[in-house]
């Protein structure tokens, strides 16, 4: 069995928007609590490496979905929520490096922490559990190999 394409890109974009979505809402309301919504915005909205790890996640997601098999469904949140935090590091790091950081490797993982505590992460691997249920699956070809299959072969 595979997943499919359409199956796996709605898989996707559902955990990348969403999740991000929660850590941005929640990331407000500390941010209007403690009165300088000025820096969310900044953060979350102008910041034009939000959109690059919007884009980079669901692609990653998109294709670990597409390229892995689909079963068990325990296996799906560990491999997913490893690639979305692994794109988060990364766009993090970028980021900080672009801007002149002497250490993006420590901002990336300031990050991170920073993605646990609003809850982007939590909601991603929550997110991915539900939706791995719902992934539309095909059956393959009897003689024919899954996508990861032949991944491990070359």
């Amino acid at each position: 069995m595979t997943v499919t394409w359409r199956g796996a890109l709605s898989y996707a974009l559902v955990v990348t928007v969403l999740s991000w979505l929660t850590g941005a809402v929640v990331d407000l309301a500390w941010q209007a609590v403690g009165g300088s919504v000025g820096t969310w915005v900044t953060t979350w909205l102008r910041d034009p490496w939000s959109a690059v790890f919007l884009v980079a996640a669901a692609v990653t997601l998109t294709m670990t979905r597409r390229l892995t098999d689909p079963l068990p469904m325990w296996r799906v949140p560990l491999i997913d929520g490893s690639a979305y935090l692994a794109v988060l590091l990364v766009c993090a790091g970028l980021s900080s490096w672009t801007a002149g950081d002497e250490a993006p490797a420590d901002s990336a993982f300031v990050v991170a922490i920073l993605a646990l505590f609003t809850l982007q992460l939590p909601a991603a691997w929550l997110l991915s559990a539900w939706r791995a249920r719902h992934l539309e699956t095909v059956l393959t070809r009897a003689g024919a190999r899954s996508p990861s299959a032949r991944l491990t072969e070359r």
